[in-house]
């Protein structure tokens, strides 16, 4: 299994953001190898390995971007924290934040492989 285009993305984004408390996250992040994918209908939780250096110290929580959704709403957004354990990166949680409205759409009855965005930001 492998990261899907949003997860790359969003990976991609959080490691082009100057972290002096994050040592070496994209090399980090290169290794890894997807083991699950849970969706939760208002989210997801993508579960890896990462091969880390031992002597790094991690933050528990690295907070990402926000992503506007195409196909899930007016103007749907979604947020993204990538959660480390002592020995690196393990999971990355995407989240919605709700459209225009307010609302949020059941993801369980989407591909999660196929959801696109237009735009990250922080």
């Amino acid at each position: 299994m492998t990261f899907t285009h949003l997860e790359e993305s969003i990976l991609d984004a959080i490691c082009a953001v100057e972290r002096a408390d994050t040592p070496a996250l994209r090399e980090v992040l290169s290794t890894a190898i997807v083991t699950t994918r849970e969706n939760t209908g208002h989210g997801f939780y993508t579960h890896f390995r990462t091969t880390a250096p031992e002597s790094a110290h991690w933050k528990h929580i690295i907070n990402g971007p926000c992503a506007r959704m195409l196909d899930m709403g007016m103007d749907s957004m979604m947020g993204f924290i990538l959660w480390c354990s002592e020995q690196g990166p393990t999971t990355l949680e995407g989240f919605q934040l709700g459209d225009a409205a307010g609302d949020t759409i059941d993801l369980r009855s989407r591909n999660l492989e196929t959801l696109r965005f237009s735009e990250i930001a922080y």
